[in-house]
């Protein structure tokens, strides 16, 4: 019998027929999806039934949790940070065993906020992740058949523009925005008081599968290692009575499972059978739009009994009811309605813009990196930033204040020539385009599972998150995936793969627009890895 070395496995693993395993998934997940909006309940769970136990799903959870997502590296309780190629298949194979799972503790970490505390986040490991997302995946297309207009959070295809857009539709000048009046309710730890039994008479799911997920849900957590009074160190073991697993890959779908319904409370009736979509929905923070004359006492009357019903409450600190001409902070915009010419204004909040501005001049005075690497990070932080803010009227805001200081810190601060210095603040800070208020939002509750995601609706949006080099090359390609062929759906990354390996070879032959997953594949980086592979260790590197 011969052995498999690693080097065959990643072979295997590289082979699987994955653009066929994304096709089978997604038709499983569009049948759902059907069945869902008949209210069909029996298919329903015979088809979730199907997809869990299918091999197709089970593989690309274990490569989305492994080698796609952010936080993939992220350690659980076992202390793994990362797989090789056998140990992905045996944990596809694991996720066969659903009724033994019991979900390991969860690791504890917190997350500094800004106003000084902190949140608490619990990890899973790598093995839990893994069936989370497979269980996402079977859960999700039924959340989506019924989900509300005005929820726009964690959704797929769906992004803070949509929030955005919403509210120029209900603020502008044509709706009379001036005379409104909004309602800004938070959650008070929404993730951690969430009522689990009230959570699980919401979801549908067979027996079997739902059973996994209550274990997720009691799993509890390991806190950070705490010194005793014999001065030996020891870990604490929590259960958790009624938190979500905040930090899995199945936790934003839970939170709006759990909230489904709040942002409907008070819509406006328009015909029998339509109404006009008043509250919004961002995860567990929402904004409430009321006509004149309206009391907000008595939405936050009905917002407090449904969230009672799920054991939660409304934070007072951090809620507010405004006249639209005084304005309010929401998602790091600051939409207001101004009173001198009842004209809608979006722009970022002076809280985003302070923290960008931060964060641009630490960055610049870190002298742990080169110049060079320096205003390449700076570049990435601001680009970003404004194309988030891209819809926006930057008109509002101060930008030449960062332009100045970094031009004249610079120039008091380096030895680069002026006219580098010129150059290199400009590819920063200039360039840009905005199109206030231009972004075109999801038509009502249209969802990626309506099977518009074999043509173009979605691919062609997923592009307005780029800008530069790879949004032309998307465009060159059709929107498809110059790899595997497949439309680039909403939910995997696209990366710019330069096909000589060169990251400076910015010309149109040598780029192509690629999935992570296919751009991971791609020859010229196996090179590479093993040519630096080979420098260190002839350089006496272990």
């Amino acid at each position: 019998m011969t052995v498999k070395t690693i080097s065959s496995y990643t072979d295997e693993w590289k082979g699987l027929p994955w653009k066929q395993f994304q096709k089978n998934l997604f038709r499983l997940q569009h049948r759902i999806y059907k069945a869902a909006k008949t209210n069909d309940v029996g298919t329903i769970k015979r088809l979730q039934t199907l997809l869990v136990g299918s091999k197709c799903a089970k593989y690309l959870a274990v490569r989305q949790v492994t080698q796609l997502n952010t936080g993939k590296r992220s350690a659980g309780v076992d202390g793994m940070s990362k797989l090789d190629p056998k140990q992905r298949m045996l944990l596809a194979a694991d996720l066969s065993q659903l009724n033994n799972w019991k979900h390991d503790k969860l690791r504890r970490i917190y997350i500094p906020k800004d106003d000084g505390s902190k949140r608490p986040l619990g990890i899973p490991t790598i093995r839990d992740r893994a069936m989370q997302c497979l269980i996402k995946y079977a859960l999700e297309p039924v959340y989506e058949a019924s989900v509300s207009d005005g929820d726009l959070g964690f959704r797929p295809g769906h992004s803070t523009w949509d929030v955005q857009k919403c509210m120029f539709y209900n603020l502008n000048s044509s709706a009379n925005g001036y005379r409104k009046t909004i309602v800004e309710i938070d959650i008070s730890k929404c993730f951690d008081n969430i009522n689990h039994d009230k959570l699980m008479s919401l979801v549908i799911l067979p027996r079997g599968i739902k059973n996994v997920l209550r274990s997720a849900l009691k799993a509890g957590v390991l806190t950070e290692k705490e010194k005793t009074l014999s001065g030996t160190q020891t870990q604490t073991q929590t259960q958790t009575q009624t938190q979500t697993p905040q930090g899995g890959v199945i936790s934003p779908l839970l939170a709006n499972i759990a909230l489904h319904g709040v942002e409907d409370l008070q819509n406006e009736k328009v015909t029998s059978t339509k109404s006009m979509q008043r509250g919004f929905r961002y995860a567990d923070d929402m904004v409430f739009i009321l006509k004149e004359g309206e009391n907000p006492t008595e939405l936050l009357n009905k917002i407090s009994e449904f969230l009672k019903e799920r054991g939660l409450n409304v934070n007072e600190t951090k809620s507010q009811t405004v006249p639209a001409t005084k304005g309010f902070n929401f998602l790091g915009w600051r939409f207001l309605v101004k009173p001198s010419n009842n004209k809608f204004v979006c722009f970022p909040s002076s809280k985003n813009h302070n923290a960008m501005k931060e964060k641009v001049k630490n960055t610049v005075k870190d002298t742990r990196y080169p110049l060079k690497d320096r205003l390449k990070m700076v570049k990435t932080i601001y680009h970003g930033w404004f194309n988030y803010h891209r819809y926006c009227d930057m008109s509002q805001v101060n930008l030449w204040s960062l332009h100045d200081w970094v031009y004249k810190y610079l120039k008091k601060s380096s030895k680069m020539p002026l006219n580098e210095i010129i150059e290199s603040v400009r590819g920063i800070f200039t360039g840009h385009t905005q199109e206030a208020n231009r972004f075109i939002a999801v038509k009502g509750n249209r969802s990626i599972y309506d099977n518009d995601w074999l043509f173009f609706f979605w691919a062609k949006r997923n592009n307005k998150r780029f800008t530069g080099p790879l949004l032309t090359t998307l465009r060159r390609q059709n929107y498809r995936c110059k790899s595997c062929n497949l439309l680039f759906s909403t939910e995997e990354r696209i990366e710019l793969h330069h096909e000589d390996g060169n990251n400076n070879n910015n010309k149109w032959a040598n780029l192509a627009a690629l999935h992570r997953s296919c751009h991971q594949c791609e020859p010229i980086h196996g090179r590479k890895k093993q040519a630096k592979g080979l420098s260190l260790n002839k350089s006496g590197a272990v």
